[in-house]
């Protein structure tokens, strides 16, 4: 079906391509991370994973559909790193599936108090990188690994680490700052077909839809001061 030569598709078939662009992301990232130091032996090279913030951020957009994020990265991230070893699919697969605790969160917070602010968003990707590494560390207990330990790796200095913090921290403020990024798309689409509607409206009264900044906004403020 097509409206003025562009195509038009279903909210199902939209998020769909969203969560497959954001799943390829996510999988090219991993393998990235995991083949590149083979090309530098020999050197030291910092690496971190990106299913903290694009779990979260898919939790924003589309809510429990980041189940399938948050488990499907631990599953590859294993199959990748320890494919033989059973204890690091439950491991990881439970620590990140305690992600899905924050949904808790967002039905509570709302989804527009959590992306409101940059201190707000921040606490939510805090919170969701603290959750995993306890429940990563608590699970590795269970299956008879030291916890100290692993809570002092997760915590420390490495994929999980502090400096893996710092860098889903940014990631995720700067998609922030995107428009629509960081907000459910339901609410996203509804605001574009008002925005779309309204500026319908105003060509049809064949009214000009001005913008104005606040330097413009000065110079008037400085001209009606004359009359």
């Amino acid at each position: 079906m097509r409206k003025n030569g562009s195509r038009l598709i279903s909210v199902k078939q939209y998020r769909a391509t969203d969560l497959v662009i954001f799943a390829l992301i996510v999988i090219i990232f991993d393998l990235l991370m995991h083949f590149t130091p083979t090309l530098f032996a020999g050197e030291s090279i910092f690496s971190f994973c990106l299913t903290v913030p694009i779990t979260l951020l898919v939790m924003i957009r589309w809510g429990w559909y980041s189940v399938f994020f948050a488990i499907g990265d631990a599953l590859l991230l294993t199959a990748i790193n320890n494919p033989s070893v059973w204890q690091s699919y439950l491991c990881y697969g439970v620590g990140n599936a305690s992600l899905m605790l924050l949904l808790i969160v967002v039905k509570f917070a709302g989804k527009k108090r959590i992306a409101s602010t940059w201190y707000f968003t921040s606490l939510f990707f805090i919170c969701g990188w603290v959750l995993q590494n306890i429940t990563i560390s608590v699970m590795n207990a269970v299956c008879g690994l030291p916890f100290l330990s692993y809570l002092g790796s997760n915590f420390g200095f490495g994929i999980t680490g502090v400096l893996s913090l710092a860098m889903g921290l940014v990631i995720t403020l700067v998609l922030r700052r995107l428009d629509g990024m960081y907000e459910d798309q339901m609410d996203y689409l509804k605001r574009l077909k008002g925005e779309r509607e309204e500026k319908r409206r105003l060509a049809e009264r064949g009214e000009d839809v001005l913008e104005f900044d606040e330097e413009s906004f000065a110079i008037l403020n400085k001209d009606n001061d004359l009359y």
